[in-house]
């Protein structure tokens, strides 16, 4: 295969790697409304899960992309070298899609760090409720066992009626 040929294939090849992080960046901001602003029971944590597998496919897909490309890049990096002249503006192209591509990497390292600490918040906070709700628990036991034994009553089965 001609060394065009490959330079057509990495350059659409990260054009569609281009495409692929748009719709990541989007599941991101979808994360994000699905979580922000809300507490633990108010969270659609089934949206939450299918946008999580959605993400997963999408880097599933890049990653894949990736090894392909590298291993084009590694079939014509010689030649590349050999004649940069002839090759420059294919060589400027992959470096614009290249700094596109880095960039949307950034914008959605960003937003998964974002959505990161607002779940890291409310899993925080669940984690607090259930504690108070424990300590409640144990307090009510506890003043049960206590008024039962000074009053030599078990109130745990003791039917109470109206």
């Amino acid at each position: 295969m001609p060394v065009d040929d490959y330079i057509q294939i990495m350059t659409d090849s990260l054009i569609r790697k281009s495409e692929i992080l748009d719709k990541l960046i989007v599941k991101n901001e979808e994360m994000h409304d699905c979580v922000a602003d809300k507490t633990y029971d108010e969270v659609d944590w089934d949206s939450f899960n299918l946008i999580v597998a959605q993400k997963q496919m999408y880097i599933d897909r890049i990653v894949k992309m990736d090894e392909g490309f590298q291993r084009l890049y590694d079939r014509v990096k010689e030649q590349l070298n050999e004649d940069r002249t002839k090759y420059a503006d294919n060589i400027k192209e992959i470096q614009k899609l290249i700094e596109k591509v880095t960039g949307q990497g950034v914008k959605i390292s960003t937003g998964e760090e974002r959505n990161k600490k607002i779940i890291e918040k409310l899993f925080g906070n669940r984690k607090k409720e259930i504690r108070r709700t424990r300590n409640s628990l144990k307090v009510a036991n506890s003043y049960a066992q206590t008024m039962s034994s000074d009053f030599g009553m078990d109130l745990s089965s003791q039917d109470v009626k109206k």
